[in-house]
Parts: C-alpha cells; structure tokens; sequence
C-alpha cells in the first residue's frame, strides 16, 4: 500500500514540473503602443531529471493596469525595464483572446507562454507607502510630486510649493508667499501684483 502511495505522489509530482501558477519576475522590455511586455521570471525551475535552470525570457505578455468603460477610464503609468512586476499564469491559451476569439491548436494548461504580468511587485516597500498607512490617504507619487488624498482634503507638493485643499479653506504656498480662501475671505501673505482693473462690487 506504500508503494502504491508513493507511485501516486511521483506521478502527481512530475505532472507538477509543467505547470506553472504565479512567480515574480522583472520587466525586460515594454512595448506602450501594444501593451506587451517581455519578462524574466525570477529564481529556476526544476526540471523532471532534477535539473535546475533559469526561466526563458517570455515575450509578448500581456500588462495589466487598471482600465474600466471599454478602456474610456484608465490609470496608466510608465513601465520601464528593469520594474519588478508579478507573472501570472493563464490556466488555458491566451491566443484565442487576443485575436478576439481565433481559436488554435493549443492544449497548453498553465503554460509560462500564457501568462500575463501586474507591474509594481518589488522586494522592498516604497516611502509612499508608510505615508498612506500614518495619514490614511491615498498617495500619487511621481518623483518629486506628491498628491495625497485624505478623508478630510486633499493636498499636493512639488518641491517648495504647496496646494491644500480642505472643507473651509484652500490655501496655496509657495516662494515664502501664500493665499488662503475661505468663509473668512481671501488672505495673501506676500506682495500682491495686479495687472488688470480690479472693480468692487457689493
């Protein structure tokens, strides 16, 4: 009964070495006009002599960002070479879904050719993040640019200046000068230059 047992879990463990699920990997190359990219998975894959090799580059994959309203409504960012990113492996070929339902040949399950991939996967968290969890915001961030959404307003920054935006004011800083707006009025702290005609009414 042992024996039998034990054929059971090699058969089922060398079925395993040609399916592939999820696995980290690295931005290659990034084609925006089609939205494909090519990646290297990270670590080695074990073959069924025991083997152990690296992952092939896979081409022509699939990214994913965040798209809604037959793609009217869409976050996209840049991708480069070199972003970590998680590979996903479709269980059935993607061909005939990306040729809008041609349909192939292929039987292949849970093959690394039919993978797509989700940027922004890294081994180490961003600043950002820490940001979002202390102020409970949502944190857009491109470089030096910082948009942060709170519960109670929204403020951004570039460098030195600053726009913050609340339910009683607006202010906006920048150069060592600021104005406010509020049911109080409108304070400027600063000199005011006005070219134009001002004209009171009320």
């Amino acid at each position: 009964m042992q024996e039998f047992v034990q054929q059971i879990e090699d058969v089922v463990r060398e079925a395993s070495y040609d399916i592939h699920t999820a696995l980290p990997g690295t931005i290659a190359e990034f084609d925006p006009e089609s939205g494909m990219a090519s990646v290297k998975p990270e670590g080695v894959m074990t073959m069924k002599n025991g083997e152990k090799l690296p992952y092939p580059t896979i081409v022509k994959v699939p990214v994913v960002f965040p798209q809604a309203s037959s793609q009217n409504v869409v976050i996209a960012y840049p991708v480069n070479p070199g972003d970590g990113c998680l590979i996903l492996v479709c269980e059935n070929d993607l061909k005939p879904w990306m040729s809008h339902g041609k349909e192939t040949d292929s039987n292949m399950k849970f093959d690394l050719t039919n993978s797509v991939c989700i940027p922004g996967l890294f081994g180490e968290a961003a600043g950002a993040l820490q940001k979002a969890v202390e102020e409970d915001a949502i944190i857009l961030k491109n470089e030096e640019m910082e948009l942060a959404l709170k519960k109670d307003g929204m403020e951004a920054q570039y460098q030195g200046s600053r726009i913050q935006v609340g339910a009683e004011e607006i202010r906006q800083e920048c150069c060592g000068c600021s104005v406010s707006v509020g049911g109080f009025g409108i304070v400027i702290d600063g000199d005011l230059t006005v070219h134009g005609a001002i004209t009171e009414s009320g």
